[in-house]
């Protein structure tokens, strides 16, 4: 037995049209709601209120980082956290977020002055 093309009727395409937009818009409202909302920063008052509490140093280093938070903070200022009893771990973790942010922040202004041209090579641009 053949099976025969069977043209779909107008209705139905608009159905299939309608589906695939409310799919995408979905989509892109998901996309959105996560963008849109960021966690707040842990701030550093809230450090010393967690780890006053008892509160593992590794959860603290998991919301600050799941706040994307970045501390740039001083020497001194990191003793001062330390005398008052904020674990070494968070500590590091807080210096490493600003190290980090330099570099990206470098890596960046780096890309002003150079580009890749003629098939990879890079070439140093003048402007």
């Amino acid at each position: 037995m053949a099976h025969r093309y069977v043209r779909p009727t107008a209705a139905r395409m608009r159905s299939i049209t309608l589906f695939l937009c409310g799919l995408s818009l979905s989509l892109l409202a998901g996309c959105a709601y996560s963008v849109s909302n960021p966690r707040p920063p842990v701030s550093v008052p809230q450090i010393l209120e967690l780890s006053k509490a008892g509160v593992p140093p590794g959860d603290i280093v998991q919301k600050m980082r799941d706040s994307g938070a970045v501390y740039r903070l001083e020497a001194s200022q990191l003793a001062q956290l330390q005398e008052r009893g904020v674990p070494d771990a968070v500590l590091n973790y807080m210096q490493q977020t600003y190290l980090d942010a330099a570099r990206a922040d470098q890596r960046s202004t780096d890309l002003d002055y150079w580009a890749t041209f003629d098939g990879g090579n890079i070439v140093r641009l003048w402007w």
